[in-house]
C-alpha cells in the first residue's frame, strides 16, 4: 500500500499558540505586548494606556463581535508577512457576544410565540451553535499559527468550586472563562496572578518544553520563549492547516451515511422540508415529469434514483 498520502517530518516555520489567563490586574495585556509586531483585537479597551508606548503594535481591531473576529483572521492569513503575533484581548469578551447574539434570538423566537421572553433560555440548539461558532474561531487561530504567526489568546478567569459538604461550595482552583476545552488547542497555557506586589506566570502546559510544568516565573515575557521559537527546528517554509476543511468533510460524510439509511419516502419528506412553498411545487411538478407520478410510496426504483438525481 502506498502512503503517498502522508506528509513527511521535517523542520518548518510554526507560530507559537498561547493561552495567557487571571484575575484583573495581573499583568495579562502587558504580557501579550512583549511579543514582536501584533495585531490586537482589543475587546475590553484594555489595551488603550498602552497604544502610545508599545512599539511593537501593528494595528488594533476595537470590537467584541464574533463575525469582525473571524474577518479579520480571514485577512490576516493573506497578509501573514505584515505581522508576527495575533492577540485578542479578550476572548472572554468574544465568547460572551456569541452567547449574548444566540439569548436574543431566543427571545425573538419566545416573542413570536406568544411567550414570556424573561422565560427565554438558551436551548440545546442553540448551545450547539455556540459550540461551533467557537469551534471555527479555534481552527481559524490554529490555521494562522500553522502559517508562523503567534497567537496570544487572553482570557478573564473563573473560579473552580467543589461541594465540600453541608451546603458549601469551596474554591480548589481557577480557569480560564471561554470556550470548554479551548485550552487544548494551546502549546503554552499560561496562568498569571500578582502576589506581594509582583507579577507571575505559573506554567500549566508548555509543548516546547522551554518551562517546565508547574513552574513559577517571575514577570513572564515573549523573551523566555524566543529562543525557542528561533531555534532550527522552527525554521524553512510553513506547513498551512485548514481542520475547519476536515470538519466540513465530514459533515458531508456523515449526511451521506444518514441519508443512506434512511427509507426513500422520509429523504424526500426531509428534503421538501427545506424548500420554500414555490420550491416545493416546482419540486412536484419536475418529479412527476421525471416519474409520471406523485405517490412517492409507489414508486419503483428506477423511479427512486430519477427523484434522488432531482434532489442533488
Amino acid at each position: 500500500m502506498s502512503l503517498d498520502f502522508l506528509r513527511k517530518p521535517n523542520s518548518r516555520k510554526k507560530g507559537l499558540k498561547m493561552l495567557v489567563y487571571g484575575q484583573t490586574g495581573a499583568g495579562k495585556t502587558s504580557f501579550a505586548l512583549s511579543f514582536p509586531r501584533i495585531v490586537l483585537v482589543d475587546s475590553e479597551d484594555g489595551a488603550s494606556w498602552y497604544e502610545s508606548t508599545a512599539k511593537n503594535l501593528v494595528g488594533i481591531l476595537d470590537t467584541q463581535s464574533y463575525d469582525d473576529l473571524e474577518d479579520a483572521l480571514d485577512q490576516l492569513e493573506e497578509n501573514t508577512d505584515e505581522l508576527d503575533t495575533f492577540v485578542v484581548d479578550s476572548e472572554t469578551k468574544i465568547y460572551e457576544n456569541i452567547q449574548e447574539a444566540l439569548q436574543s434570538v431566543e427571545e425573538t423566537r419566545a416573542a413570536r410565540k406568544g411567550r414570556d421572553v424573561l422565560d427565554a433560555n438558551l436551548s440545546v440548539r442553540s448551545w450547539g451553535k455556540i459550540k461551533q461558532l467557537a469551534s471555527r474561531l479555534q481552527n481559524a487561530k490554529i490555521r494562522l499559527a500553522s502559517q508562523g504567526v503567534n497567537v496570544v489568546s487572553i482570557a478573564q478567569s473563573v473560579d473552580v468550586m467543589e461541594d465540600a459538604g453541608n451546603g458549601t461550595r469551596v474554591k480548589v482552583g481557577e480557569k480560564p472563562n471561554m470556550a470548554k476545552n479551548a485550552a487544548y488547542d494551546y502549546d503554552v497555557v499560561l496562568r498569571l496572578f500578582i502576589e506581594d506586589g509582583k507579577y507571575y506566570g505559573q506554567v500549566e502546559k508548555d509543548r516546547t518544553k522551554t518551562v517546565p510544568l508547574g513552574k513559577t516565573i517571575e514577570n513572564p515575557s515573549f523573551d523566555i520563549w524566543k529562543a525557542r521559537l528561533g531555534a532550527k527546528d522552527n525554521q524553512g517554509s510553513s506547513v498551512a492547516k485548514d481542520f475547519s476543511k476536515d470538519t466540513e468533510k465530514s459533515q458531508q460524510a456523515y449526511t451521506e451515511e444518514v441519508e443512506g439509511t434512511l427509507p426513500f419516502a422520509d429523504r424526500v419528506k426531509e428534503y421538501l422540508q427545506g424548500l420554500d412553498a414555490a420550491g416545493k411545487k416546482q419540486f412536484v411538478v419536475d418529479m412527476v415529469e421525471a416519474t409520471g407520478t406523485k405517490k412517492v410510496n409507489d414508486m419503483n426504483k428506477e423511479q427512486q434514483a430519477k427523484v434522488l438525481a432531482l434532489m442533488k
